[in-house]
């Protein structure tokens, strides 16, 4: 007899999936079968582009650089927006770094228009390492909180909801966002298309890693509090409806993504106190990175520092200088 527990009877039949997915070495075909198999579970990510474009708005001097608002086509009826960032006597053909937020108060969080939080201000410290910085204000945060959500931080919930009767997700929706960003920040002078990284945190760490997966003209990646399998993180603790694509869990696992991003550069972290995404799951997670990246070891860095769960970022920014040296 079963235990009446909806939750657990699903663990228990997640548990014994045979993925069909999982990384594999040695099948020549697998990232392009496996990337066009999650990019059809996330939905929205294959729409037809819009031309790239950053609308400019008020713009302020800061200590060494420029804060620009700005706006971007995404997708059907959806324009994403968030703040640019350009360092002051930044040359042409320079790196340049989408970072995305994770729940709370939305992107001001990350570029040092709040008091800090987990978040540590880690835009504010990618303009500061010299990288043109677009900051992108994730749906269902910040200023893209749904209206019809009346409670909480987010509207996280309840947009869920809605894409997936759409037959889409929100971490399509957001992948989507970031890669427009990519698209937009290539279109700046100041920026070298080819070196373009992705950076985020908890929410934003999920978004960053399924983007660099979905989108190979991410040249790096930086995630940091979210890299864990399943069991030790989504299916162990109440989690935000964001964090599940439909049929995900028949085809891999969240780590086997390091594998649609290799031999591009990738940086993980976790603090050890972390009790949203485990130490061990995070342990876990790396393991299967360092074989993914055997080949290429020094493409690939892990970080488990003594902390919660926040952005640390001490492996993460010396990493995307590596990425970007010529």
């Amino acid at each position: 007899m079963s235990s009446g527990d909806p939750f657990e009877s699903m663990r228990l039949r997640l548990a014994s999936v045979q993925r069909s997915l999982s990384w594999n070495p040695g099948d020549s075909g697998w990232t392009a079968r496996a990337r066009a198999a999650v990019s059809d579970a996330v939905g929205v990510v294959n729409e037809p582009w819009p031309d790239p474009v950053l609308h400019m708005g008020d713009s302020t001097s800061a200590d060494g650089y420029r804060r620009i608002r700005v706006e971007f086509p995404s997708h059907a009826g959806w324009d994403a927006r968030g703040w640019l960032m350009i360092p002051d006597g930044v040359k042409a053909q320079s790196p340049a770094v989408v970072c995305l937020p994770g729940h709370g108060a939305g992107v001001d969080e990350i570029v040092g228009l709040t008091a800090a939080t987990y978040h540590a201000d880690f835009a504010l410290q990618s303009v500061r390492e010299g990288w043109v910085t677009l900051a992108v204000e994730q749906v269902s945060f910040g200023s893209n909180r749904s209206s019809r959500e009346v409670n909480g931080q987010s509207s996280c919930t309840i947009d869920s909801m809605a894409a997936l009767l759409l037959g889409e997700t929100m971490t399509g929706w957001r992948v989507r966002d970031a890669s427009a960003g990519r698209r937009a920040l290539s279109t700046l002078p100041e920026v070298d298309p080819a070196r373009i990284g992705v950076i985020g945190i908890s929410g934003g760490g999920l978004t960053t890693l399924w983007s660099a997966a979905l989108d190979p003209e991410f040249l790096a990646a930086g995630v940091s509090g979210y890299f864990c399998p399943m069991f030790q993180s989504i299916m162990n603790v109440a989690h935000c409806p964001d964090n599940y694509v439909p049929g995900f869990g028949l085809l891999m696992d969240i780590p086997d993504l390091a594998g649609l991003i290799a031999p591009r550069w990738l940086a993980v972290e976790n603090g050890t106190l972390d009790t949203i995404f485990t130490k061990e799951g995070f342990k876990q997670a790396c393991e299967l990175a360092e074989q993914i990246y055997a080949k290429s070891p020094e493409r690939f860095t892990s970080d488990l520092f003594e902390g919660d769960h926040v952005f640390n970022g001490r492996k993460i920014l010396p990493h995307f200088h590596k990425a970007f040296a010529r």
